[in-house]
Order: C-alpha cells, then sequence, then structure tokens
C-alpha cells in the first residue's frame, strides 16, 4: 500500500523579496548516514537500464530518474530540492508502507500567487515567484522510502523486495521503485491538503490550493465554505468528495469506470473510516485504467503521471504537458 504522509509541514507567509533567480531543475540530497540507504555499499548488478553497482547507487538513480521524469512536465524556474532517506517504516506481510513525502514548506501571499491567503507547497511557490526563498541547505520535499522491502523478510509484503530497473514493472516478487517515487514526489509538490482532517481545521486559518477545489455532492458545498465540522463529516463521506477543477474534468474521460464518479466529476479517496496520510489526498481507488496518485499502487503503473499533471495546472502550477501524451502508456485518445 502506498500511504502518503505530509513529513514535515511549516507556515511560512512568503512576501515579495528580493532573491537571486536560479536555472530551474530537481536537484536530490541525500539524508542517509554514511554506508546505509543511498549510500549503501552492497554490490549489485545493473539491473532494467539502471547501471548502478552497489545498492545505494542504483537507489539514487531511481530517484534521480523519476525526478527527471517529473521536470519534462513542469515549468521550474528554481532549484527544488528533495531531501531523501531510506529508513525501516511500517510493514507486515499484507501490506506496508512504500513510502512517504510532503513539503518541508508552505508560503501565502507571494509575489505571482494564484490566490490571495491561500497556502501552496513551497516548490510551486518558490517556482510562481522565480526566486527560491530556502537557505542553502534548506530542501523543498522531504521523502522516504522503506528500506526493509530489501531485506528479504517473509513477513515485509511476503517478502516482496524492491525492483531498481527504469524499464517496466518488473519481475514477480517485487514493487518497483521508480513509480513509488513519481507518487510520493507528486504529494510535495503540492497533490495533497493541509487541512487537518480530524478536527476539520484550515492550517492557521487559511484555504490551501488543493482543498479549493474538493467538493462534497451530497451537501453541494465546496470544502472553503464548509465549517470545521463540516469537513470533518464530508473527509469520511465517500463516494460524494469529488474534484471540481476544471482541467481534471476535460480530461477525466479517460477514466472509464463509472463507479469512479459522482455527478460527472472523479471521485477523491474519502472512506468512512479516516486514513491518515490517505484520506482525501489521493483519487478514489475505483478508477479504471488506475492512475497514479491512488492510495495504493497498482500493478500497470509505471511512468505515466496521468491525471497529476492536470490536476496541478488546475491549482496553478505552471505546466508543461497536456494532452494524450501523458496517458501514451495505458490510454488510448
Amino acid at each position: 500500500m502506498i500511504r502518503a504522509v505530509i513529513a514535515v509541514i511549516l507556515a511560512i507567509a512568503l512576501l515579495g523579496i528580493d532573491e537571486k533567480v536560479n536555472a530551474g531543475q530537481f536537484v536530490t540530497v541525500n539524508l542517509d548516514p554514511p554506508n546505509e540507504g543511498l549510500n549503501d555499499p552492497e554490490p549489485v548488478d545493473p539491473v532494467g537500464g539502471n547501471d548502478g553497482t552497489t545498492l545505494g547507487e542504483q537507489r539514487m538513480n531511481v530517484l534521480e530518474a523519476a525526478a527527471e521524469r517529473w521536470a519534462e512536465f513542469l515549468q521550474l524556474t528554481v532549484e527544488i530540492r528533495i531531501g531523501a532517506t531510506f529508513e525501516e517504516l511500517e510493514c507486515d506481510s499484507a501490506s506496508g508502507v512504500l513510502g512517504f513525502a510532503g513539503p518541508t514548506f508552505v508560503a501565502a501571499n507571494f509575489i505571482n500567487a494564484p490566490e490571495t491567503d491561500t497556502w501552496y507547497s513551497i516548490s510551486q511557490a518558490d517556482t510562481l515567484r522565480g526566486a527560491d526563498t530556502q537557505d542553502p541547505g534548506d530542501q523543498h520535499i522531504s521523502t522516504t522510502y522503506n528500506v526493509r522491502l530489501d531485506d528479504g523478510d517473509s513477513g515485509c509484503l511476503a517478502g516482496n523486495t524492491w525492483y531498481y530497473g527504469l524499464d517496466g514493472e518488473g519481475p514477480s516478487g517485487t514493487v518497483p521503485l521508480f513509480p513509488v517515487v513519481l507518487h510520493e514526489l507528486a504529494h510535495g509538490l503540492g497533490f495533497l491538503t493541509f487541512v487537518e482532517l480530524e478536527s476539520g481545521e484550515k492550517l492557521n486559518g487559511l484555504d490551501d490550493a488543493y482543498m479549493m477545489f474538493l467538493r462534497d455532492q451530497a451537501t453541494g458545498k465546496d470544502w472553503p465554505d464548509m465549517s470545521d465540522e463540516e469537513r470533518v463529516d464530508s473527509a469520511v463521506n465517500d463516494p460524494n468528495i469529488v474534484w471540481t477543477g476544471s482541467t481534471v474534468d476535460s480530461m477525466s474521460d479517460r477514466v472509464t469506470a463509472s463507479e469512479a464518479f459522482n455527478g460527472g466529476l472523479l471521485r477523491m479517496h474519502a472512506p468512512d473510516e479516516l486514513e491518515a496520510g490517505s484520506s482525501i489526498s489521493h483519487w478514489t481507488p475505483d478508477a479504471d485504467p488506475p492512475l497514479l496518485m491512488e492510495p495504493s499502487r497498482n500493478p500497470g503503473i509505471f511512468d505515466d503521471v496521468d491525471l497529476t499533471s492536470a490536476l496541478f495546472d488546475d491549482i496553478g502550477w505552471p505546466v508543461n504537458v497536456l494532452g494524450i501524451e501523458i496517458f501514451q502508456d495505458r490510454f488510448e485518445e
């Protein structure tokens, strides 16, 4: 199960400060200690287009390849730093947390903000204003992946291990890391709400760019217009929570499962028992063909970002590519 959790969120309102403009790119920052995680020296053979010769090198190659994939879709104007580490995460024989990620900071009321008094992930905010407001040692996104899948422990996902190839799903008994990284980076870039779902409270009383496009079809109310108590109820009101953004709506006909929609709009994940880190900040698992940003990983998804870039366009990210190109592996015109 892919469970995406907000790793760190610090509420900081960024205003118009002169900053040096950097070339737009993703940079993966290795936060692991020596001989562990991304620095693991265990020798391995190249696999599936990944020519790393140690376990740590192959892991880093996948992380960097996934970041490069996202760079194809987004118009980056600054260096976006992604802090990455491999650690032991929750896992049993039937399910486990493959990884989690989130923005390290949020920003509102910055130059070129699409909406006032609205929170955006720091990577989106810095991209829109064309300046890196982070200190040189700070990251924009924090990511962590489960090192236990390399232990060969039958108690973790029945012994399934990571596949570090860059060429597809990999052999039976493996979990490809590439689509997991694509998924987690999307959360770090802004595919999530900053609402505290247990209380319904907005972060410091402000809307966020994601919640602005959430609607409860049972009540007809959009999330920004609800009381805290109404958002608490709405967060578990499946199948009524939908995405109202026009770009996703214009492209969602590529999802052919009628049960993935309510009132013609694509549903969000809102099970009747709140799932921390999963509820609301994912598409419904009823989508077919399956989508990258569902709460659990689906076989067949590898390097497609499908409707994710459409959602980013809705929330104000400058997007390079929309249309059939992003559906090249699993969708047809």
